[in-house]
């Protein structure tokens, strides 16, 4: 009965890494009773740290792992005797402690350590005469400290790992190395899924004038197996047929088709452009911006609220839009998710759907706007590398347009307390080279 009643009470089991000999200095190693207990509270997160030097503060503590176990402690009580020189021992009593549950083992490796310690046969400790005991006078200042300078971070592993110091064997020709990338910072990661046909915008290559092979033969196979991707190529086909440049989220707003099969049916039309005047979006195969003037129009703008008080407030409104756009849905909502209108056009009257967002200038229905892009390019003029068929200073100019719009429409909402910043969106550079996030939101939607 007593058995029983002992093994109901819970324990905690520290395994010491050492022959231990006198326990007070090993709970003295391990910071305490007092911190022991926290350490093996229920609600404490900390691990439990030992200290071969509890008195020197540099010293690296080896922080313990909380492991779970199911054991029993058992108390053993053993006769020794001796018989012709030999030690017998002999079980007299055995009775039950309690069970444990977890136990806290030091596995991980004791860091390199910096004592402070003078070199040579006779070493010395110089603890003393660099942490203060007391109040000292001010001549100390004028003595010569000792030499001792600990390093400014300790190693970040606390288990061993294998590492082999030898530069890595990879084989790479003459010509890629001749034809590498000088800019070894501003590297992209590699691209996954499937390979879509991208051109990096200049004013020298080629534009691509037909898809690449692969993507015709994914298209077929596909097509094997599912007869509607062709009849879905087609309604694409259609609409590239209409108007050659297209983005991503107007293919899906206007077809209401699946993003996987976009991601097939898309490359065996058009090309995705990088950068550029027209980047983010895909071009028609055969079709050059950089030799029509008229491709002014499919442009990309990108416009952006600087200020969060004001983003607040059209998410507020648009969330009241979004409400009651969902009352008058159908109950049954298919699987793919809706691109709304507001995320492609932009009226008099409506708001941005989101705090950075991408207009095609063609898109932009504000007689502003559209009075700038029908002035016509002067003759001679060549596209820009940047800017395209527009003149300098127009992305500026059509973003303090829309922000003059966004203002008034507000201020109907009775947002009259807001105080509005006079720059609608980042600088002019925001419109050379899109950033990382932007080219990675884009990436999400047509690769894997």
């Amino acid at each position: 009965m007593e058995n029983i009643e002992a093994l109901n009470k819970e324990l905690v089991c520290v395994l010491f890494p050492g022959n231990v000999k006198n326990e007070e200095k090993a709970i003295e190693y391990l910071g305490g009773l007092k911190t022991i207990s926290q350490v093996c509270s229920p609600s404490s997160k900390k691990h439990l740290s030992l200290s071969f030097q509890p008195d020197n503060p540099y010293v690296n503590k080896i922080n313990g792992d909380v492991k779970a176990v199911a054991g029993v402690l058992l108390k053993v009580k053993v006769k020794k005797t001796k018989e012709d020189g030999k030690l017998k021992r002999e079980v007299i009593n055995t009775s039950v402690v309690g069970h444990v549950k977890k136990i806290h083992k030091f596995e991980s490796v004791c860091d390199f350590q910096y004592l402070p310690v003078t070199n040579g046969p006779n070493s010395e400790c110089l603890l003393e005469k660099l942490i203060p005991g007391g109040l000292d006078e001010p001549k100390f200042l004028d003595e010569p400290a000792p030499f001792h300078i600990v390093p400014s971070s300790f190693t970040r592993f606390d288990k061993p790992i294998n590492y082999s110091y030898t530069d890595k064997k990879i084989n790479v020709t003459e010509d890629e190395l001749l034809n590498a990338d000088p800019d070894e910072v501003h590297k992209m990661r590699s691209d996954r899924g499937i390979p879509v046909r991208r051109f990096s915008f200049n004013l020298v290559d080629e534009i691509p004038t037909e898809p690449h092979e692969y993507f015709i033969t994914i298209k077929n196979s596909k097509a094997s197996t599912n007869p509607q991707i062709n009849e879905e190529y087609e309604i694409v086909q259609k609409m590239f047929d209409e108007r050659p440049v297209w983005s991503f989220n107007h293919i899906k707003h206007h077809t209401r088709l699946r993003t996987v099969n976009l991601k097939v049916i898309l490359p065996c039309i058009a090309f995705h452009n990088l950068n550029g005047p027209w980047k983010l979006l895909w071009v028609k195969f055969g079709y050059d911006p950089r030799k029509e003037p008229y491709a002014r129009y499919y442009q990309m703008l990108d416009f952006r609220l600087r200020n969060a008080g004001i983003y607040s407030c059209v998410s507020q409104d648009l969330e009241k839009v979004k409400r009651d756009r969902m009352k008058k849905m159908p109950l049954e909502e298919p699987s793919e998710e809706i691109i709304p209108e507001g995320a492609l056009y932009l009226t008099p009257n409506s708001l941005p759907t989101q705090r950075q967002i991408f207009y095609m200038y063609c898109d932009i229905h504000l007689p502003e706007v559209q009075e700038i892009l029908a002035v016509e390019p002067p003759s001679g003029y060549q596209c820009h590398p940047k800017r395209g068929w527009l003149a300098a200073n127009t992305a500026h100019t059509c973003r303090d347009i829309i922000f003059k719009y966004l203002k008034k429409n507000l201020m109907g909402n009775k947002h009259a307390d807001l105080k509005f910043e006079q720059a609608s969106s980042d600088d002019s550079e925001s419109d050379e080279a899109p950033s990382a996030a932007d080219t990675t939101a884009e990436d999400s939607m047509i690769t894997n």
